[in-house]
């Protein structure tokens, strides 16, 4: 095969390959932008969902915790009047199908809202596990699927809400049952539809569906593959896998949990719906691919016959070069002005440039060799055993040998004994890729007698990299290091002076390096600032935009209705409270009461919101003395209580002082207002020895079950009841946010009746 054949063929080869590279890739390429833009959409659909279900549990949820704030204080004792009250709860009843009823708090039915066809709940519901969990927890719940509300062949969900009496105990339980094979406030998410052919499923933790478009698929188990997703979203993953359906059909199924219960939303479409595009794009592809590669392999057949003319033409004349001379070695140009011209010029410039590379190295060798006899200091070529194998007269007159006594010799028999260690260190350091070595050493001239030298070595490497050989360069020094000897004998009188300048500048040395440790320091914490500060500023400048829309909403839209509440509560105290008897004052004054209470919470907000605003100072605070101020305050505001205050004794620490101020005023507030029922209160606030500094502040005070201690920082959560110890349960919110932006950590432990501990660091 000549050399056009296989140019045809290599060229026609690589521009096929490269042909079906690109629509591979380009089909690849739309393919993966397809499925991105179809996950990302039936992400944001998911999520979309996800966040209607929470919102209408939510809503459920808190209308069944309103009315159960409602529910008369005798209702219990009377099943029709509790009947008549749930009768009365329209909107609830909505949302439920007309299922509520009323369970005391031993377990026993009292009233349903009406009587459902087929419904037969039991007398007493002791034994259910939500009603247990309500009693237990005294918050609302969302129960598994249970069978016990309707009748024993019946599936529903139930929703819970505790009953408190007036001392703040549970005297029953409100329910809300969502039948999931009729029609329910859920069922409508059951009809949405992705696409043509796919739709929505709602499942639970245990992989049970309860939200299906085909109502017999309900309560059924979810098939291998989608189980597996359930179990993946439940813990935390949230995303689009490809998944089989109940009846064989391939899915892209995106899954995401819901906020308020361990229940996972599954979007489903089918993978045939979503690739159908791509299908009809790889046909397209396909017969223009097999047709553009059929006229470019006749194109490239063409023009090759038409390129390979000339080169043959030069092929010949290269084989018959080394027969040539003169001008016959290059090659006529053609007058084409094509590329076979550009290398024909090329070909005759590089003759040239041969020849004259050629009389320039006989030059080279001839100026070299002349050098190296006649240079006035001494040059040597030596192997890589040792061996001088090559040396100019110099190097001879230096050692006092004839050349070829030398040319037998190696460069440790002319070293003295003394100086062998540093010619093996030179060896070592040039053969380790250091480019030259210089050393003063001392060499044995023939005869014994000892001479200085400044030797010079470097490494040859081949054209591989390996050496060759070492090229060494000696000079005779032994005239200067007489010189400096009596350099030295003369600089002998001078060292006392010396000594006494050097005690001069070491003392100002002392204070110079001190200054210079303060400034690196000083830097040091500079670089760290700034690297953190850009770190959050991307961070800070979300969180800023949200906190503001936050506070205009809190400001604006909540302040102005509870206003307008508290105002027309007074004013019909004040107007009709001749007219309303004892109950209706009381539900009256409860309004007043929550409505405050409200705006407390709204201005708790907003100085929580506020706490992420502004940069935080990295100043040295004295925190013993901080705390002390505190402590003066609140004994101020109490001085008849009973307390006895241990503060440690100099605490320090690096950060804001405007924020560890408030971090002290609510650890101490808290253990000042929870020890305020204890005969003799003990505080303590102090440090832990050891590594990275941990505060603590520690009373005896009334503690808390550590089962509850993950709530303990979250907004509006409290483990005491507002009749036991007022508060907003938003202070140790706040405490966390500001140890969370001084970058450390805060934890407590504690016992009830056995005081607490509160820990933190920055």
């Amino acid at each position: 095969m000549n050399l056009k054949q296989r140019m045809t063929l290599a060229i026609s080869a690589l521009m096929v390959l490269f042909a079906v590279f690109m629509a591979v890739v380009a089909v690849g390429y739309f393919e993966r932008k397809l499925n991105e833009t179809i996950i990302d959409q039936q992400s944001s659909l998911v999520s979309y969902i996800a966040g209607e279900i929470d919102n209408t549990l939510g809503i459920a949820q808190g209308l069944l915790v309103a009315s159960a704030t409602f529910v008369p204080v005798d209702a219990l004792d009377s099943p029709e009047r509790t009947r008549r009250f749930l009768q009365s709860r329209t909107s609830l009843n909505k949302l439920f199908g007309n299922r509520l009823l009323v369970v005391s708090a031993d377990g026993r039915l009292v009233a349903t809202s009406h009587t459902v066809a087929g419904s037969k709940p039991p007398p007493n519901f002791t034994d259910t596990p939500f009603f247990r969990e309500t009693l237990r927890k005294r918050i609302p719940l969302i129960s598994e699927i249970t069978t016990c509300c309707i009748s024993p062949h019946s599936s529903e969900i139930v929703m819970t809400a505790p009953i408190f009496g007036a001392g703040n105990e549970v005297r029953g339980v409100l329910a809300g049952t969502i039948a999931l094979r009729e029609t329910n406030l859920l069922s409508r998410f059951g009809s949405l539809r992705i696409g043509k052919r796919g739709y929505l499923q709602l499942a639970t933790a245990g992989q049970a569906l309860i939200l299906h478009p085909e109502r017999e698929c309900i309560l059924q188990q979810v098939g291998p593959l989608h189980g597996d997703l359930v179990a993946d979203a439940v813990t935390g993953f949230s995303g689009t896998r490809r998944t089989v359906n109940n009846r064989g059909v391939p899915m892209f199924t995106t899954a995401r949990k819901l906020a308020l219960k361990d229940w996972v939303v599954m979007a489903n479409y089918p993978e045939k719906e979503v690739l159908a595009p791509i299908r009809a794009a790889r046909v397209v592809m396909g017969i223009t691919t097999v047709a553009g590669i059929g006229a470019l392999i006749v194109l490239i057949s063409l023009s090759i016959r038409y390129l390979t003319r000339q080169l043959t033409a030069f092929t010949g004349h290269i084989r018959g070069l080394s027969e040539k001379e003169g001008a016959d070695r290059r090659f006529p140009v053609p007058d084409t002005g094509d590329e076979i011209a550009a290398l024909s010029t090329a070909f005759n410039e590089m003759v040239t440039s041969l020849d004259q590379r050629t009389e320039s190295l006989r030059e080279s060798e001839e100026r070299f060799r002349s050098t190296f006899e006649q240079a006035a200091v001494g040059i040597a070529h030596v192997d890589m055993d040792g061996r001088f194998i090559r040396l100019n007269s110099r190097f001879s007159d230096i050692l006092g040998y004839a050349g070829h006594e030398l040319l037998g010799m190696t460069v440790t028999d002319i070293t003295c004994p003394e100086d062998l260690e540093s010619c093996r260190a030179c060896r070592q350091q040039l053969l380790g890729g250091k480019r030259s070595c210089a050393t003063e050493n001392r060499y044995l001239r023939k005869g014994g007698t000892r001479v200085w030298i400044n030797q010079t070595a470097s490494v040859l490497l081949d054209s591989s990299g390996t050496p060759k050989y070492f090229i060494m360069v000696i000079e005779d020094i032994s005239a200067r290091k007489g010189a400096e000897e009596e350099v030295r004998r003369l600089n002998t009188g001078l060292e006392k002076r010396v000594a006494e300048r050097t005690a001069e500048l070491e003392s100002v040395n002392a204070r110079l390096m001190a200054e210079i440790e303060q400034r690196a320091q000083a830097q040091e914490e500079i670089g760290w600032l700034n690297e953190d500060l850009m770190r959050q500023k991307a961070a800070l400048e979300a969180a800023n935009r949200e906190l503001e829309a936050f506070s205009y909403s809190v400001s604006h839209d909540l302040r102005a209705p509870l206003r307008h509440i508290a105002g027309y509560g007074l004013a019909l105290r004040e107007d009709y409270g001749g007219q309303l008897d004892t109950q209706a004052l009381e539900y009256l004054e409860r309004m007043n009461a929550s409505a405050r209470r409200m705006e407390h919470l709204i201005e708790a907000m907003l100085n929580l919101s506020r706490l992420g605003q502004g940069d935080v100072m990295r100043v040295s605070i004295d925190m013993s003395a901080m705390a002390r101020e505190v402590v003066a305050e609140l004994q101020e505001a109490e001085p008849d209580r009973n307390a006895v205050i241990a503060i440690a004794d100099g605490i320090a620490a690096k950060g804001d002082p405007h924020l560890m101020r408030i971090v002290l005023e609510n650890l101490l507030g808290n253990a000042w207002k929870y020890t305020s029922r204890s005969l003799l209160a003990e505080i303590e606030f102090g440090v832990l020895a050891g590594g990275q500094p941990v505060f603590f502040v520690r009373d005896n005070g009334a503690g808390f079950d550590m089962a509850f201690a993950d709530r303990l920082f979250g907004p509006f959560q409290r483990l005491h009841r507002d009749d036991e110890f007022a508060g907003t349960g938003i202070g140790l919110a706040t405490v966390r946010r500001i140890i969370n932006r001084h970058r450390g950590r805060i934890w407590a432990e504690s016992a009830p009746g056995a005081g607490a501990t509160f820990y933190f660091s920055i």
